[in-house]
């Protein structure tokens, strides 16, 4: 199967404002991500990194502000993947990977999309098991491949990696910038490691504690070559990153 190739779509937020109750989350914010693919989100807790997310991807609305798209013709798609799978338990992993392609693609179509990107995730073996025979790590390759069948133009992910163990992580970041090639989308990653921020992204923004915003944000700057998980300690980069992050944790 040909996966049609395209540049990502953009995003910008415009002076968003957001909370919850009386707790002000981002104020009057801005970020345009466009160039830079995928971008990378950190901060501490509660600084906003899942709202920002969850706004981008349209599950909440801003309470003032704009948030605009350059997705191309047509109706802006996105997909998400969270820190846990979320597979259905009593539908098979390809059943699984088929659920947001019933709505666009005939059965035959559907299924054959879903099995090549099975594929590319290496569980094609897999397809017609339930979600409790997997481990941990093959239920969140399914809920990625699941989110990269679909043709979004966006792609969240939400920490997807944080409960796995290190090699496992670093399997799983190289598998998702090798299926970014296969099936371009803007990038949008929210974690809490600065290492797997510079493997996975190409721009890095850490946000402050609520509603002081963007407090870093810079293209990544190891080389090609030094982008693996253990190049990237003790680099310059990771330093400065550690230092932001805990100057705003205090």
């Amino acid at each position: 199967m040909t996966i049609p190739m395209s540049d990502p779509a953009g995003i910008k937020f415009k002076k968003v404002t957001f909370g919850f109750g009386e707790t002000l989350i981002l104020d009057r914010f801005s970020l345009e991500l466009g160039r830079e693919n995928p971008a990378v989100i950190l901060g501490p807790s509660g600084c906003g990194k899942t709202t920002l997310l969850r706004l981008g991807a349209g599950l909440l609305q801003p309470w003032s502000g704009d948030i605009t798209y350059d997705a191309g013709d047509g109706p802006r798609a996105c997909s998400f993947v969270f820190q846990e799978p979320r597979l259905f338990p009593w539908f098979t992993v390809l059943e699984n990977v088929m659920i947001p392609l019933k709505a666009g693609f005939s059965q035959k179509d559907g299924e054959a999309r879903a099995r090549h990107f099975l594929e590319l995730v290496s569980l094609q073996d897999k397809a017609k098991v339930y979600p409790e025979e997997l481990s941990g790590g093959q239920r969140q390759r399914v809920s990625i491949a699941r989110a990269f069948a679909y043709p979004a133009q966006f792609l969240f992910m939400d920490e997807p990696f944080q409960s796995l163990d290190i090699p496992l992580r670093i399997e799983l970041m190289d598998m998702t910038l090798d299926l970014l090639k296969a099936a371009p989308r803007r990038c949008i990653a929210v974690t809490h490691d600065p290492r797997e921020a510079l493997v996975l992204g190409q721009r890095i923004i850490i946000l402050g504690k609520p509603p002081r915003g963007i407090r870093f944000d810079e293209r990544v700057q190891l080389p090609q070559e030094d982008r693996e998980y253990a190049s990237a300690a003790q680099s310059y980069q990771e330093q400065r990153i550690l230092q932001v992050l805990q100057a705003e944790s205090r």
